[in-house]
């Protein structure tokens, strides 16, 4: 049998991935976070979140126990 290239990520990483998404499309769709977050603007910090999540989820298929 031949060894798999890539598996699921694992339930952390999921978890911090949706918290990333959540807070990017609590700035982008809502008023509910303020226009500035520890001195930089929070559209800024939501596209950064929203790359990073994806990012995250990419390594985790691709790098075992991610």
């Amino acid at each position: 049998m031949r060894n798999r290239s890539n598996q699921a990520p694992k339930t952390t990483t999921i978890l911090v991935a949706a918290v990333l998404t959540i807070f990017a499309a609590l700035v982008f769709f809502t008023s509910l976070v303020p226009a500035t977050l520890l001195g930089f603007a929070a559209a800024t910090l939501a596209v950064y979140a929203a790359i990073v999540a994806f990012v995250l989820m990419l390594l985790g298929v691709f790098i075992k126990g991610l």
